[in-house]
């Protein structure tokens, strides 16, 4: 196997096993959609938007679904006080 196609392999199955997925139907989640997360003893079990009025209980908490590149990009500030190159 060419090394290019072993390493675009290798970085995809490593994505893959990163992913977060959906504990009733194990999919992943899209980028902006809400995810529920419920306690467990076995630590928290998470749900999609689609699978959660599947369960009666409340979640503990919900949150939205970044990108990876959140946080890693670049932000133009406007308006005042953003600064200036004099």
């Amino acid at each position: 196997m060419p090394l290019h196609v072993a390493l675009l392999r290798r970085s995809v199955t490593d994505l893959a096993e990163r992913a977060h997925r959906c504990w009733h139907c194990r999919r992943t989640p899209l980028i902006g959609e809400r995810i529920y997360l419920y306690a467990a003893s076995a630590g928290e079990r998470m749900l999609c938007e689609l699978c959660r009025p599947m369960r009666r209980e409340a979640p503990s908490r919900s949150r939205i679904v970044h990108s990876i590149e959140e946080g890693a990009t670049v932000r133009i500030r406007r308006g005042p006080g953003a600064g200036s190159c004099t």
